[in-house]
């Protein structure tokens, strides 16, 4: 009776220490690589005229159906840094990363001039200040939930070949906007950890334009996209892309050190 009863107790003293909850909390840096896509609605180019007059007519006339948007997918490459604090099952922190980027966005449109019209707004620097939470168990893997604030060094530029450009050709803008995502982190050997992570990025509103006016050509005629333009008198018309927000989704890998 004495053997039984201790056989159990072992048993179940086993049992417990198999059942751990486990340990995440901690200092923890990481290397990581992923890819930014958007296969959502990626707007197209608006022309407006400066002196609020109605060129709708005229651009029709000049340009049909031939607007586009298209996001340029590509890499993300960078590093992160952050700490965990474990409360029960309960785990919490705060993490800061820093990728490289190869991402754009065109919106483009083409007339019967011919010509082609581009804004192009590329991103090639990403930060992330962001406050995860997640849920731990028995097993070597954490599920975890993460939002914060986001920071682009974006691009913008204008590419084509109209002769009716009148306006700034590009700059650069730093965007500030906001990321929610969804992931899990699975415990290797010893200190390292791998994690898989998808995410929402939006840097905020676009307010990059430029200017588009009409010249005569040398019978004294405006034709094509020229005439919907509109003079230099008037104040021509300005062109900017009608998807203001420059959002994505990304979708990453990271690999770990727990200190």
């Amino acid at each position: 009776m004495k053997r039984t009863t201790f056989a159990l107790l072992s048993m179940m003293a086993a049992s417990g220490s198999v059942l751990a909850v486990e340990n995440w909390q901690g200092l923890y840096t990481d290397l990581r690589a992923g890819a930014g896509f958007n296969p959502g609605d990626n707007g197209e180019l608006e022309f407006r005229r400066a002196d609020g007059s109605d060129n709708r007519a005229a651009i029709d006339s000049a340009f049909g159906d031939n607007f586009n948007g298209e996001f340029n997918a590509g890499s993300l490459l960078g590093a992160a840094i952050g700490y965990k604090f474990q409360q029960d099952r309960w785990v919490y922190g705060a993490e800061f990363s820093l990728s490289s980027a190869d991402l754009s966005q065109d919106q483009s449109a083409f007339s019967a001039t011919p010509a082609t019209y581009v804004e192009r707004r590329e991103i090639d620097l990403l930060t992330h200040a962001s406050f995860n939470i997640g849920y731990a168990s028995e097993l070597p893997i954490l599920p975890f939930f993460s939002l914060g604030a986001s920071y682009g060094d974006v691009d913008y530029s204008w590419q084509g070949n109209s002769g009716a450009f009148r306006g700034d050709n590009g700059k650069d803008d730093r965007n500030i906007g906001y990321h929610v995502g969804i992931g899990v982190e699975v415990k290797l050997n010893g200190p390292l950890s791998l994690t898989f992570e998808y995410q929402y990025v939006d840097l905020g509103d676009a307010d990059f334009s430029t200017n588009f006016s009409g010249e005569q050509d040398l019978l004294g005629q405006n034709n094509g996209a020229f005439n919907a333009f509109g003079n230099a008198a008037s104040g021509g018309t300005n062109a900017q892309g009608s998807d203001e927000d420059f959002d994505f989704q990304t979708v990453g890998a990271a690999l770990r050190y727990r200190f």
